[in-house]
Formats: structure tokens, C-alpha cells, sequence
């Protein structure tokens, strides 16, 4: 089995895998044609590349290979204090073997210690059980499910619910009280970070704090709404941000959800956030989609309330190397 360093001549092969990659994530949206999943997947592809501290490798040979590239994570490494990396790509067609996968999965992880990375994550279609079985085989542990829903911008409009409050954007007096409802809303929130042993328990409760600071500064969403009670409070709040590379490649806007909290008195609100963001998308011509984890039953009935569609679901995994 060849395993070697990914290339900047690879330009032919990654076209390769691309074209025959079964698992491209917008695959079940019916907005874009096969030909700009490619082009959406190959500027995401450059996308990672262009990062100068990426690790590349190949396993195998034409159709067979499998381009395999993880990256060490600045931000997340100083929020936990954990020198921290995710597996960007496992790139491949349906010819690959098994036996080539692992190969580029090993090899990927013998990098990352090499660069000292001691946490190593990666997300994968839930469709795709070969990379399931080669991450499990090497030590990675399944830590999330998550599903996305959906709203096609040439179908159904969102569907009408009732609002807790009025749906307006975000005031700069607001972002204290943003901060507070996501606090008290995800206080015992088991989310992928809590669940992990090799994590501070203190710095997960606290990442959804700053996830909702970020937001309301603009780092991790470009829109954010809230549900205003009329008495100079909010109920709620939810926030979006516009994806890329898909928007501009493939000339629809996808919005999808960032992060979203409600008073635990006013759960309802939330529907008409979501509602609202997905509607004015809707009546702009373009996508909403939105996530959570997959025992997340009320918001998913939320998701169904608003109309929208269930259309990809994930796995997030992780790998201890320290």
C-alpha cells in the first residue's frame, strides 16, 4: 500500500475524487445541479488546502485512493488549552477499499502527533459507514448525531406558528441579556465537548457562552434576531450566517443556524425565530438550514412546525492521541 504526502500536482486526482465522492453534502437538497456540487465541493476542497498548516496524505492509486487532510485548530486549541485539530477531508470514491481508508486514517493521526495534536475530531455523513468503521478501528469515538433541516427556496413557504413576542434584530442592549438566557439555557447541556473526558468541564460550559457573545459581535453569524417581550426585555434569540463556499458557487445564498436561546419560561418563542429568519431567506429567493442533535426531539418538532425538511444527518467523532 502507497501512503505518501499530498501534493500540489494532485490537482487531477482530487477532480477525480471529487466526481466520484458519493457523500457530497448538498447531494439531497435539489437546489443545485450535480455539476455545481462539484464545483461547491472542489472550492471547499481549496478551501482547506489553502491553509499553510494543513496535512495532506494519499493512500492508494486512481480510482482506489483517498485523499485524507486534517489541520490544527488556533482558536479551539486556546479556549480549551488542549492542543486541538479536525480531519477537514476523507476524500474518495466507491472503489476505495477499506483496507485504504484506514491507511489514510493511521496516517493521518501519525501526523497529528507529529505536530503534537492531542485532540483530533471529524465530522462525516451518516451515509458513510466505511469511514465510520475505519475512524472507530483507529481509536476515534462517536461523540454527536446531528441532523439538518431544511427549506427549499422555490417550494412551500415556511409555515406560519404562533410568536411568543415580536421578532426584531439584535440592539447592542440586548447582548447582556442574550448572554444570560444562553447561560441559564444551557446550564447541564450535554453537548460532544461535555461528553469528552480529556476536556475542562468549566471551559465546555463556558463555549456556548462565548458561542452567543461571538454571534452578537458578529464573528459567528451575520444575522441575529430576538424575541422582544414589549417591556424592554427579550424572550429569546436566534442567529444565522451565510455559508461559503456554496452561496457564491453555486449563485443561491445558504444561510444556515449558528447558535439560538430561549427563556426556559418562554421555550415557544423559538419557533418564531426560526420562522422569521427562514421566511425573510424564503421571500429573498434563498436556503435555510439549521441543526441539532439528533435526541433533540423539541426542536426538531420545532423544525417540522416551520415546514422545514429533514435532508442530511452527521456524526461527530473524536480521537485521544496525548
Amino acid at each position: 500500500m502507497t501512503v505518501r504526502p499530498l501534493r500540489a500536482d494532485d490537482d487531477r486526482l482530487i477532480d477525480r475524487l471529487i466526481h466520484l465522492y458519493e457523500f457530497k453534502p448538498y447531494r439531497d437538497y435539489r437546489v443545485w445541479s450535480k455539476a455545481l456540487q462539484r464545483a461547491i465541493l472542489r472550492k471547499e476542497v481549496d478551501r482547506v488546502l489553502s491553509n499553510q498548516d494543513h496535512l495532506g496524505v494519499v493512500a492508494g492509486d486512481g480510482d482506489d485512493a483517498v485523499i485524507g487532510v486534517c489541520r490544527p485548530l488556533a482558536w479551539d486549541t486556546s479556549f480549551f488549552g488542549v492542543p486541538m485539530g479536525r480531519v477537514e477531508l476523507l476524500l474518495r470514491g466507491p472503489a476505495c477499499a477499506a483496507g485504504t481508508l484506514s491507511e489514510a486514517v493511521n496516517a493521518l493521526l501519525q501526523q497529528a502527533r507529529a505536530q503534537t495534536i492531542k485532540h483530533l475530531a471529524v465530522r462525516v455523513d451518516i451515509a458513510d459507514m466505511q469511514a465510520v468503521a475505519a475512524l472507530e478501528d483507529a481509536g476515534f469515538r462517536l461523540m454527536d448525531g446531528l441532523v439538518t433541516y431544511f427549506t427549499h427556496p422555490r417550494r412551500e413557504p415556511p409555515t406560519p406558528v404562533r410568536e411568543v413576542g415580536r421578532v426584531r434584530p439584535l440592539t447592542p442592549g440586548d447582548v447582556d441579556s442574550v448572554l444570560a438566557i444562553t447561560r441559564e439555557a444551557y446550564q447541564g447541556f450535554r453537548g460532544r465537548f461535555h461528553l469528552d473526558p480529556h476536556l475542562p468541564a468549566a471551559r465546555s460550559d463556558e463555549f456556548y457562552i462565548e458561542w452567543a457573545r461571538q454571534c452578537c459581535a458578529g464573528g459567528m453569524a451575520d444575522r441575529v434576531v430576538v424575541a422582544d417581550d414589549g417591556a424592554g426585555g427579550i424572550h429569546g434569540w436566534a442567529s444565522t450566517r451565510r455559508v461559503e463556499p456554496a452561496s457564491t458557487v453555486g449563485g443561491v445564498t445558504l444561510w444556515a443556524g449558528s447558535l439560538g436561546a430561549c427563556r426556559r419560561d418562554r421555550p415557544g418563542a423559538y419557533a418564531g425565530l426560526i420562522r422569521t429568519l427562514a421566511m425573510e431567506n424564503f421571500e429573498a429567493g434563498e436556503v435555510t438550514e439549521t441543526q441539532t442533535q439528533n435526541h433533540n426531539i423539541a426542536t426538531v418538532r420545532i423544525y417540522n412546525a416551520v415546514g422545514a425538511r429533514y435532508v442530511r444527518g452527521d456524526y461527530t467523532f473524536h480521537a485521544w492521541l496525548g
